[in-house]
């Protein structure tokens, strides 16, 4: 994880923010590694319980004074090495300083990895800025004068550059709403663009994108047997590239397909280690009555077939609502939160994740219907429709086609929206259009992923996971969200993706061998226990909150809640004339709680 400033005019006596830097950072309870050269200020933090040297971090090429700071991994090492005459063993920073200088900015664009960099020019004429094509490693930057800051951080950097003002209103009111989720808690403060490289100079700041993938053309001709040739290469390399066996891995283990493949793909390649753990956020200890199924049986089944063993969460109340409290760090994933710990006290620091499977690789409607309509593929369309069954067809046709194109909001996802949003004043409640637009509109399969990538709710979760991961000394790899696999699905026609009986089919036909029948055929992904168990934990820890209502009151943070209808309500829950759904009031007055821990903690001084 890397910071600093750089001066343009390479005044380094007006870089005194670095210090400030590193005091407000989320990361500051790590040791902190020092730089400075001309111009520049900054340093990288290192965790006791991550394989990495400083050489991971940065590099200083002698001759020419370039400088290079580096915070993740680059997974293509083997297909570079050669342009950049280094040994197979150069570190990443080494690696990324001798392509800039043998082939300028632009040599990210051959990057495959979850990076972000910062290099300075020899003599300090100028620095650039890098973030990964999908933007799994964080980082952020504010620009003052002539002097560029930047952080891995970026609640830290906000935090520091704030100096005790207030969290941006965008940013408290996200758990609530529709929120533009590249918004920092510090308005000054912007998120690095995914795919994008800022440079500074004397003359200012330049933003150019170097990753496309608007561009990647349909292939038509594409056949079933290549598709899925290619597409079981490339989810197996994807995994196969993200392994170190310097770490200690894990993987995250669910009832869904994603995290299933993935584990079981990364299990197979650490087979030297005895253990390898699969953690679930279900409960270990739960009694759920009435739910649809219990995934922690499908767990137990995917880890005794693939070899993991698995670990299902213990959190209590009172470690929830100590999770809660923590939302500074942990940005309201209190469950991960957990596993964290989980992960921590058996020495794992490295876990895989099938995060991102959902909005490409295992796309199961969005965009389907329209694309064979729109290409005529009449018999493909009603194979895969209810057309027997004329009520719930004519759902299916507004539901999948009718209302994505015409933008408008199916009705149980308006009153969802209502529900969230209750507890804000008037003016507070309206979600953003074009998040909206992003998540739930499209005209085409095509245009749905572009705009789910573009929506930042992958991006998002993969800083709050960095940032907090690297706090615990666990480090994060996402093979579903791999460029190549993004790309790939992007050129993909839709007709491919109908296998008759087989929902989001394509991670369940390319490894039939990986995982149990039960496993591929298994349809569902709510994990309805862990849901009941949330449930259960927001009830237990709302009915502890109302008494610090008035402390909330007293919070500016919290000028956006209506108050008076929030108390209205508890009474009428308290009386058992409940006007809201409990669930409603509850997960309001948890998150509330986290937002007014927020507050206090990001504009205390330390």
């Amino acid at each position: 994880m890397i910071l600093g400033s750089f001066n343009v005019s390479g005044n380094t006596g007006r870089l005194p923010i670095t210090k400030e830097l590193v005091n407000k950072s989320l990361l500051s309870n790590l040791g902190f590694n020092p730089l400075s050269q001309e111009g520049f200020s900054g340093g990288f933090f290192m965790h006791e319980r991550l394989p990495f040297s400083a050489g991971d971090f940065y590099y200083r090429d002698e001759a020419s004074g370039l400088l290079a700071l580096f915070s993740g991994s680059v997974y293509n090492r083997t297909e570079l090495l050669p342009d950049c005459g280094a040994g197979a063993d150069v570190p990443d920073p080494e690696l990324i300083a001798r392509l800039f200088m043998n082939e300028g900015p632009r040599f990210c664009r051959r990057l495959n990895g979850d990076f972000a960099a910062f290099i300075a020019e020899p003599g300090g004429k100028g620095a650039y800025l890098f973030r990964d094509h999908v933007g799994i490693s964080p980082m952020a930057y504010v620009v003052e004068d002539d002097t560029l800051i930047f952080s891995s951080d970026i609640t830290g950097l906000s935090r520091a550059i704030s100096n005790g003002g207030m969290p941006d209103c965008e940013y408290l009111v996200s758990p609530f709403r529709f929120t533009d989720r590249r918004r920092a808690p510090e308005s000054r403060v912007k998120k690095m663009p995914p795919g994008h490289y800022l440079h500074l100079t004397r003359e200012g700041i330049t933003l150019t994108g170097y990753w496309e993938p608007e561009k990647i053309r349909t292939e038509r001709r594409m056949s079933y047997d290549a598709m899925l040739s290619e597409l079981n290469d490339l989810v197996h390399d994807a995994v196969v590239i993200r392994c170190d066996s310097r770490f200690t891995a894990g993987a995250h283990v669910s009832n869904g397909i994603d995290s299933a493949v993935v584990a079981a793909l990364a299990r197979k390649e650490y087979g030297q280690h005895d253990i390898f753990y699969g953690y679930s956020w279900s409960p270990l200890r739960f009694g759920a009555a009435g739910v649809k199924y219990d995934e922690r049986e499908l767990v137990r089944r995917i880890c005794e077939h693939t070899g993991l063993t698995p670990v299902f969460s213990e959190m209590s109340s009172d470690d929830f609502l100590r999770h809660v409290s923590d939302y500074y760090y942990n940005g309201g994933h209190f469950s991960e939160d957990s596993t964290l710990l989980q992960a921590a006290e058996r020495g794992v620091n490295l876990l895989f994740s099938g995060w991102g499977g959902d909005e490409f690789i295992s796309t199961g409607d969005r965009g389907i219907e329209t694309d064979l309509l729109r290409r005529m593929k009449l018999k493909t369309f009603f194979k895969r429709s209810r057309i027997r069954h004329p009520r719930l067809f004519i759902h299916d046709m507004f539901y999948y086609v009718i209302n994505p194109a015409l933008g408008i909001l199916d009705r149980r996802v308006a009153r969802s929206l209502r529900n969230d949003a209750r507890y804000l004043k008037k003016k507070f409640r309206r979600s953003r259009r074009r998040e909206l637009r992003d998540f739930y509109f499209h005209t085409s399969r095509r245009q749905a992923h572009l705009r789910l990538l573009r929506l930042y709710h992958l991006q998002e979760r993969c800083e709050y996971w960095t940032v907090n991961g690297y706090r615990n000394g666990i480090e994060y790899r996402y093979p579903l969200l791999d460029r190549r696999i993004i790309e790939f699905m992007l050129r993909l026609p839709s007709e491919l993706l109908c296998e008759p009986g087989l929902y989001r089919p394509l991670l369940r036909i390319i490894d039939e061998d990986l995982l149990p029948d039960e496993i591929r055929n298994h349809t569902g992904k709510d994990d309805p226990v862990y849901w009941t168990y949330l449930q259960h934990l927001y009830s237990e820890t709302a009915g502890r909150l109302p008494d610090e209502i008035d402390a909330w009151k007293l919070n500016p943070g919290l000028h956006f809640v209506d108050f008076d209808l929030l108390a209205r309500d508890i009474k009428k829950h308290e009386a058992g004339q409940a006007e809201a759904a409990d669930k409603v009031l509850f997960r309001a007055l948890v998150y509330l709680k986290a937002i007014h821990e927020f507050v206090l903690k990001y504009r205390e001084d330390e």
